[in-house]
């Protein structure tokens, strides 16, 4: 499979990923802020729903950069997909252990700075890494045309899977039946005119018991 199938899809899944992983950090520096207001602030709902998920996607995201192998890759894209999921339903998932309020904490600011706030931090950056890998997955696990082909050529070139060509098989195998066409261990033209084959001289021994043939 080639690497670059993958590539597109996975930096932009790492940059998002890396993005919810530090924005409940930085997000209060540029007056983006979901529970406490304070920068650098680690809490219980900023590790879980923010951090986490982040860190797997990015994850995913490099996976998919740096994979030349479709089994790997499809990997990436589902451990991208499961960070995305989890930015999703996570908030609203925690409201069953925080009793029944989002661990997140509340957006700051009037109505639309705080939809926007939401969106910056989970929804809507977690559809778009969901979404590149879905389409990513989709890509790297189908077979394309140019991969048959290239499985194809691989196959011809070397049907029995001994990693040697088959050209070069069977290259050495004339040239070896040339050098030695009897099979003794010499080869023919080192036993030369006037010297028999190992065969020859075996008729030559049961038709003639007692003659030296060893040497001729």
């Amino acid at each position: 499979m080639p690497r670059r199938r993958g590539a597109a899809s996975g930096l932009l899944i790492f940059v998002l990923g890396a993005w919810c992983a530090a924005v409940p950090f930085v997000g209060p520096l540029f007056n983006l802020t979901i529970g406490p207001d304070q920068a650098f602030d680690m809490t219980s709902g900023r590790f879980w729903l923010s951090l986490v998920p982040g860190v797997v996607a990015a994850i995913g995201g490099l996976m998919l950069m740096r994979s030349a192998n479709r089994a790997s890759a499809t990997l990436g894209a589902q451990v991208a997909m499961a960070g995305g999921i989890w930015l999703v339903v996570g908030p609203t998932v925690s409201m069953l252990w925080n009793d029944g309020v989002m661990q997140t904490g509340q957006p700051a600011g009037g109505t639309s700075r705080q939809v926007l706030e939401l969106l910056l931090y989970f929804y809507g950056t977690g559809a778009a890494i969901t979404a590149l890998a879905g389409i990513a997955f989709g890509r790297v696990s189908a077979r394309h045309a140019g991969d048959v082909e290239r499985l194809t050529a691989a196959t011809e070139r070397d049907r029995d899977g001994d990693g040697v060509p088959d050209d070069r098989e069977r290259g050495a195998v004339a040239a070896g039946s040339a050098r030695d066409r009897d099979g003794d261990g010499i080869p023919d033209d080192r036993e030369g005119a006037g010297r028999f084959s190992r065969g020859e001289r075996e008729r030559d021994a049961e038709i003639t018991p007692g003659r030296d043939t060893t040497a001729r």
